[in-house]
């Protein structure tokens, strides 16, 4: 008899036993599945994280490939990407118009650049004199260039439509202000220039100023000489009192 409820005793022990067992191995498959779950769930985290950083990244490289070829070449006359910088200032390029100045006496060529200088230096400093020791800047006509020779005249005298920015460029910028400028260069067959060119190159003396830029002409001007339109009101003005034969000649002259 006793030897039947030992038995059973431990009958019941084994049952038991096998039960806590099935229990723990139930419960460690569930903690393993849950564990896997979430690793699972962090990886595509990860994977989506860095597809879109990726993505970013490749949209970056895109935009600075496309700004790099602007800045490599212009074709509508406009200096997209055209910026130069330092820790000292920043140049921006906005366009180059070729002016023709008819005289009695013979044509003059002259490329003016127009553009806008920030000064960041803790000093004051004039566009012209910033621009000129930073760049260099040459004609290009076909696959030849030429450089060019800034003027440092006062042309504003005959180049009166652009006088204003001329003698603002030469003018010097406080700290931290910004200004509009042209700066002109001459076109001089004797000194090997040709006057017809289509683009004109703009090279850093210093790599670390920017990269060359290249951009075509914006537009074409022509004007008068300013002493031949002077030269020709005075003889205007002595003609009337004289004869009105001077009067037919002047007008003449003026819609020349």
């Amino acid at each position: 008899m006793k030897k039947r409820y030992l038995l059973g005793a431990l009958g019941l022990v084994l049952l038991g036993l096998g039960t806590s067992a099935c229990s723990s191995q139930t419960n460690n498959s569930s903690s393993k599945q849950t564990t896997t779950s979430k690793s699972k769930k962090s990886v595509e985290k990860t994977d989506e994280s860095s597809s879109e950083s990726t993505k970013r990244s490749k949209k970056d490289l895109s935009t600075a490939a496309d700004n790099q070829a602007n800045n490599s070449n212009s074709n509508d006359g406009k200096a997209y990407g055209g910026n130069f910088q330092d820790s000292k200032g920043y140049i921006a390029i906005n366009n180059v118009t070729n002016v023709v100045v008819k005289g009695s006496d013979g044509d003059d060529h002259y490329a003016l650049v127009q553009g806008t200088f920030s000064n960041n230096a803790k000093e004051s400093v004039d566009p012209t004199s910033f621009f000129s020791n930073h760049l260099k800047v040459m004609e290009k006509v076909g696959k030849a260039t030429h450089d060019l020779v800034l003027v440092t005249t006062d042309i504003e005298n005959e180049l009166t439509p652009w006088g204003n920015q001329i003698k603002e460029g030469r003018k010097k910028v406080e700290p931290n202000m910004t200004g509009n400028f042209v700066i002109v260069y001459k076109l001089d067959p004797a000194n090997g220039a040709k006057t017809n060119a289509t683009h004109y190159v703009f090279d850093p003396y210093d790599s670390k100023f920017g990269k060359s830029l290249t951009v075509k002409v914006y537009e074409s001007k022509t004007i008068k000489k300013s002493s031949d339109n002077a030269d020709s009101n005075s003889h205007s003005d002595e003609s009337t009192d004289t004869n009105s034969s001077a009067d037919t000649s002047s007008d003449a002259d003026t819609d020349d």
